[in-house]
């Protein structure tokens, strides 16, 4: 059986591919292992300690667990987060604390053997921090980001997402034709995207190339 070090590592690596996946069954299939890896951290973290009477009890010890997948929703005034989180209900509202700039949120949830933490360093829009708030549910955290402009639609929650994004549009020009500028996308994304990004569109690439020429061309040489 891995070590814990390691089994933190693997569930750290498969985070950092699930941000950059695209497509939504690579990242259920992805989100899958990371839930099925905690759960074995979490058994492997339980230890048993013995004591001067000869008897042993188990303790747990605590990890950090990143919060990277969630759903929103939005209305005039509010950006709505979803947070779905196991085991809600063997915590109270005191055990979940958050922390709001006029572009960010931190969010932590403290259970017995972990903390859940999702941390936004920079939204698209601004907020109000004193009119934000989180609210637990039976199966989920709500964070109602409370925006500043009311009424303005925001198209991502994160800066980040927003530039990703026009980046990429920036890559196709006006003049291009439908191909060139789809090309031109890819090869952006290629350049910009880790290992498991380059595979996923090389098989892409390669794919729509047997379908057009029929032969088996290079993956990579339109990148």
């Amino acid at each position: 059986m891995a070590s814990l070090t390691e089994m933190k590592l693997d569930i750290e690596e498969l985070e950092s591919i699930c941000k950059s996946a695209q497509r939504e069954k690579v990242k259920e299939c992805l989100s899958r292992e990371i839930t099925r890896l905690r759960r074995e951290l979490n058994k492997l973290e339980v230890k048993p300690v013995a004591h001067d009477d000869g008897k042993k009890e188990k303790i747990q010890r605590g990890y950090q667990e990143t919060v990277t997948n969630y759903a929103w929703d939005q209305s005039d005034k509010f950006m709505k987060l979803y947070l779905s989180l196991d085991s809600l209900s063997s915590i109270t509202d005191e055990q979940i604390s958050s922390t709001f700039t006029s572009k960010s949120v931190k969010v932590s949830v403290q259970f017995p053997n972990k903390s859940s933490n999702l941390h936004i360093a920079k939204l698209c829009e601004e907020i109000e921090p004193n009119e934000s708030y989180v609210k637990k549910k039976s199966d989920y955290v709500l964070v109602m980001l409370k925006k500043k402009n009311i009424g303005k639609t925001w198209a991502y929650v994160t800066e980040k997402e927003k530039d990703k994004k026009d980046k990429l549009k920036d890559s196709v020009s006006k003049d291009d034709d439908p191909s060139t500028g789809l090309t031109k996308m890819l090869q952006t994304m290629y350049e910009d995207g880790d290992d498991e990004m380059k595979r996923q569109i090389a098989k892409a690439f390669y794919e729509s190339q047997n379908k057009q020429k029929g032969d088996g061309s290079d993956p990579l040489a339109g990148l």
